[in-house]
């Protein structure tokens, strides 16, 4: 199994990121090139894979989660603190089962056509009328799976967003969302989502909200 040993300290820390498409094995070296984090691989296990591209300041976990998009494969993290690790394993149903990133750079006025914008949006205004979750000041990295019925369930964080509190808080505001209508049977899941500081997203506010001190 491909795995990589990851500092808990350089995990939470944002660094700007230019790794571009380009096969997985030599993404992923640029990738703990640039982390200073070791990685190790299988050649077999990403060999014929392409990497998304990643052009941003993330964090190590979102700059990770971003690469692998539409990989097939994703970062199971093992434990948390010094020593933490995460194993590269493949999508359940991998040729029918993609990784998406949703990560909020416009406004959700303006949402991304068809399901991923509706799952945007609700998650949005869900973060925006909980005074503990109301984005801008932090950064999270969430997963998660839309039932059936379109309730949010299996959601998880890839890393804390820096408040134990606020982490407990994202994740039970997670657990109320209800999406308008069921996930098409189509929908590659599960859905990966970025939160970032307002710093990252100009001109992105809650409704009712201008600005203000970051949390």
């Amino acid at each position: 199994m491909a795995f990589a040993a990851v500092n808990a300290r350089a995990q939470a820390e944002a660094m700007r990121f230019d790794i571009a498409r380009q096969p997985l094995t030599a993404a992923l070296e640029q990738y703990g090139l640039r982390t200073g984090l070791p990685v190790f691989f299988d050649a077999e296990l990403v060999a014929g894979r392409d990497a998304s591209p990643v052009q941003a300041v993330l964090t190590p976990a979102e700059a990770l989660a971003l690469l692998l998009q539409g990989t097939g494969l994703v970062a199971d993290y093992a434990g948390t603190g010094p020593g933490a690790a995460f194993v590269l394993k493949p999508l359940p149903d991998e040729a029918a089962s993609r990784e998406r990133a949703l990560a909020y750079r416009a406004a959700p006025a303006d949402p991304q056509p068809g399901y991923d914008g509706l799952v945007q949006t609700r998650i949005w205004e869900a973060f925006c009328g909980n005074p503990r979750t109301l984005p801008g000041g932090y950064r999270a990295a969430m997963r998660f799976v839309v039932d059936g019925s379109g309730r949010i369930a299996n959601a998880f964080l890839l890393h804390t967003s820096g408040d134990r509190a606020r982490d407990g808080a994202i994740l039970e505001t997670l657990r109320q969302v209800r999406i308008d209508r069921a996930p098409p049977p189509e929908m590659a899941q599960p859905l990966t989502m970025l939160i970032l500081p307002r710093a990252q997203t100009p001109g992105l506010e809650c409704p009712g909200r201008h600005g203000g001190p970051d949390r």
